[in-house]
């Protein structure tokens, strides 16, 4: 469970591997060319929005996103280890094939010497809610992968992957006490 505080996400920009449809994970790969440009463009996109404070996975495409995205921002920026991505074992540096990976993940299904999905989750909301008990407007710049259980608990309904360099912005919503919104 997340605490009810609003906060920003913003995947990563673009890697090679992001391009070739390989599975990322726990490898530190770093970010091609559009992805610098893309953490370059999706700066005005989070300027004035009240941010206070930049957090980051610290693996170099989301620290290199969050470094170029803080040097127009000018905040203080902390790495937090629990919003690395996934670690998917056997399949990192392997081309995706299929569309129900995540699906038969989050059922249960861990490939040879990968993280579960249960371990994961409680990570991912474990480094969360240590951000969120922060006092600041958050940014949290990480992976797809560490999405997908933000966007379980929060109910966002986005078609496929948040995108490379996307941010969005998520908050309690005001019409339920239970729910959450994004924009």
């Amino acid at each position: 469970m997340l605490l009810k505080k609003p906060f920003y996400y913003i995947r990563h920009g673009q890697t090679d591997w992001n391009l070739e449809k390989r599975y990322q994970g726990s490898k530190d790969i770093p970010l091609n060319e559009t992805g610098i440009a893309q953490a370059h463009a999706a700066v005005d996109s989070l300027k004035d929005r009240g941010i206070t404070h930049v957090f980051s996975s610290p693996l170099r495409r989301a620290r290199v996103t969050a470094d170029i995205l803080n040097a127009s921002l000018g905040l203080p920026l902390t790495e937090i280890n629990g919003l690395q991505e996934c670690n998917f074992g056997v399949l990192e540096g392997t081309l995706r094939s299929g569309k129900n990976f995540s699906d038969k993940w989050r059922a249960g299904h861990t490939p040879e010497m990968a993280e579960t999905y249960v371990d994961f989750t409680q990570r991912v909301f474990t480094a969360l809610n240590q951000i969120l008990a922060h006092d600041s407007v958050p940014l949290v710049v990480a992976h797809g992968a560490v999405f997908w259980p933000i966007r379980e608990e929060t109910g966002i309904k986005l078609e496929g992957t948040l995108a490379n360099a996307s941010a969005i912005r998520v908050f309690p919503s005001k019409a339920s006490d239970s729910g959450w919104d994004y924009t």
